[in-house]
């Protein structure tokens, strides 16, 4: 269950965290033998991990607050979402790509027989911490690696292009076996959303991949309006005044 915030688990007292639907009605949702972890992060949540990891003193505060509130919800295991050990340059990236396999190892020793999980970026550029040496520590510790074999395509791309396609999901998941996970605990992500990029020139792109894009991102590093994503629900449909014109009649085309 989504999302926790890693900064709860990162102080003494710990902060405060309840899911935002009560567990006991989720489990009637899914069959009986069905497992519910605690995901805790994703996208932009960084403080609360790079805290946690800092330190010997602050992995043992941070992995136990983490098993207390595992044991007083009452989940069958924790999802580690931290998007991406080691990225920010503005940040010591060692401490974080020294400090993540160690950090899972001690929430690992903190939940015992409790599952844990991790995601894990889908571009190799983005793979920092899982250097062959980290991902062998890394194994050692963790029941399942939840590839994000999504958001291929990003803010960063200047050419059109596939954002969850099948060749670059295969580099991805043979990326991670030749660092050193077995395939058996490899998950493949599947995207439930369609991204959209505007191209600079429609008119001469007669191929829809490698076109130009405009710039997803404006000269201060902000959303430039220009891209984004549509959920596969009735309301992204009926909301069209949200998406390009060009957007909906594409999406029209591929359900009708």
């Amino acid at each position: 269950m989504a999302f926790a915030e890693p900064d709860v688990f990162a102080t003494d007292p710990i902060g405060r965290y309840e899911p935002h639907m009560d567990l006991a009605n989720v489990r009637r949702m899914f069959d009986q033998d069905v497992k519910i972890s605690m995901c805790i992060g994703g996208w932009g949540y960084l403080v609360g991990f790079r805290e946690g990891a800092r330190s010997p003193e602050s992995r043992a505060l941070y992995a136990k607050n983490i098993a207390d509130t595992v044991n007083r919800l009452g989940y069958d295991g924790v999802d580690i979402d931290w998007e991406y050990p080691g990225e920010d340059s503005s940040w010591d990236d060692s401490t974080e790509v020294e400090g993540f396999p160690l950090l899972l190892a001690e929430i690992k020793k903190a939940i015992g027989d409790k599952e844990l999980s991790i995601a894990v970026p889908g571009l190799e550029c983005d793979m920092m911490a899982y250097t062959a040496e980290n991902v062998r520590s890394i194994n050692d510790v963790v029941d399942y690696v939840n590839v994000m074999t999504y958001d291929l395509l990003d803010a960063r791309d200047t050419v059109s292009g596939h954002h969850s396609g099948i060749k670059n999901s295969l580099a991805a998941i043979d990326t991670y076996i030749e660092r050193g996970f077995p395939a058996s605990k490899l998950n493949l992500g599947i995207s439930f959303c369609a991204k959209y990029f505007t191209l600079e020139n429609a008119a001469s792109c007669t191929h829809p991949i490698g076109c130009p894009l405009v710039p997803p991102k404006n000269e201060g590093g902000y959303d430039a309006g220009t891209s984004g994503a549509i959920t596969f629900e009735s309301s992204s449909f009926s909301a069209v005044s949200l998406y390009p014109r060009y957007v909906v009649e594409s999406f029209n085309k591929a359900f009708y």
